[in-house]
């Protein structure tokens, strides 16, 4: 069966294909960007993977814009001649209130559309896999369930993207294709580098956080700086290798309950923090707001604190996640976690 992959320059659709090439599946890449640039992305995956990266220069790229009708004219024809495995990955990833409105014909319009081609022009039996985040739980982060979400306002979230999320899942709900029972949502965690090697071909998520507090410390050595957290704040973390290990198998998965939290084992933020500090100057303290009422930050804490605002929001919360999975995927371990963030200060933190 035909693997279709659309956002196929991000991180994990371009590590998914790679993956995917590797195993000999045919694939057909879709995206916004030049092909010239998707392979090239695709090469990197692979590499990053341990295989041939000269597998991306073959795959097939077509042009995807999401915002526009029928995806500004793909050929549909082109892309669904065959039964396929259609993975939906496109998404805009802003946490800039001032990107709000660019999110929306993308992340929620943009899915409604892709799955309106695919239920258009998809041969009967194909399946349409959507990649979510299992953030689009937003303030209720207690054992969230495994299920379709309900409705929610968008005070009810720490940013608009996971509100965006939650609106593209609400609106597969109801389609033929989930009702059809060919329609599977994915929620990830904080999908993170290779276990083995470390390396990480983005600058999101925990990167974002790891390159400010980076910058910092080797501008100002020796600083102890705390962070405001929530007293038992955790990060699921998921190997970028694991999470395409997990992903894989849901292009044949049983879809009689059509969510899955692919979200790692809690890391505590302590632990995190430990690891950080030693591979920086820098003494990251993980602080309640209780005990930040005894004492202010000071000018260097309060920096850095508004320079990560909007990442840093993830550890005021203590997230529990449904999992059903009889062998999900394995914490990532003080060893893992030293191998990501020390691959990070030495190899990933731009000059």
């Amino acid at each position: 069966m035909r693997q279709i992959v659309d956002g196929a320059n991000g991180f994990v659709a371009s590590h998914l294909i790679a993956e995917m090439l590797a195993r000999g599946q045919q694939v057909t890449a879709l995206a916004r960007s030049p092909a010239e640039t998707v392979r090239q992305r695709v090469g990197d995956a692979l590499a990053c993977l341990g295989h041939n990266p000269a597998l991306a220069n073959g795959v097939p790229v077509l042009s995807l814009h999401l915002h526009q009708p029928d995806l500004g004219g793909l050929p549909a024809g082109q892309v669904f001649a065959d039964p396929c495995v259609y993975w939906h990955s496109a998404a805009l990833v802003t946490f800039n209130p001032g990107r709000n409105a660019d999110m929306l014909p993308v992340n929620v319009d943009g899915t409604a559309r892709a799955l309106a081609v695919f239920e258009r022009h998809a041969w009967q039996g194909s399946r349409f896999v959507a990649i979510s985040t299992a953030y689009q739980c937003g303030l209720d982060t207690a054992d969230v369930a495994e299920d379709w979400p309900l409705p929610a306002e968008p005070d009810r979230f720490r940013n608009f993207y996971e509100y965006t999320k939650r609106q593209a899942e609400l609106l597969m709900r109801p389609s033929q294709t989930a009702n059809r029972g060919n329609l599977a949502v994915v929620r990830l965690g904080v999908v993170t580098g290779h276990s083995r090697t470390g390396l990480a071909l983005t600058d999101s998520g925990l990167y974002d956080f790891l390159r400010v507090i980076t910058f910092y410390a080797r501008r100002a050595p020796a600083q102890p700086v705390r962070i405001v957290c929530h007293p038992q704040a955790n990060l699921h973390l998921m190997p970028i290798d694991r999470t395409i290990d997990r992903l894989l198998p849901l292009a044949t998965a049983d879809l009689a309950h059509p969510v899955f939290h692919l979200v790692g084992g809690a890391v505590p933020v302590g632990d995190v923090f430990a690891a950080i500090n030693t591979h920086l100057p820098i003494r990251l303290v993980p602080t309640t707001p209780e005990q930040l009422q005894q004492a202010a930050f000071t000018r260097f804490e309060a920096a850095v604190n508004m320079q990560v605002k909007y990442t840093a929001t993830y550890l005021k919360h203590r997230y529990g996640f449904q999992v059903r999975d009889p062998q999900p995927a394995q914490a990532v371990t003080p060893a893992v976690l030293d191998r990501l963030i020390g691959w990070y200060v030495s190899e990933g933190f731009p000059s």
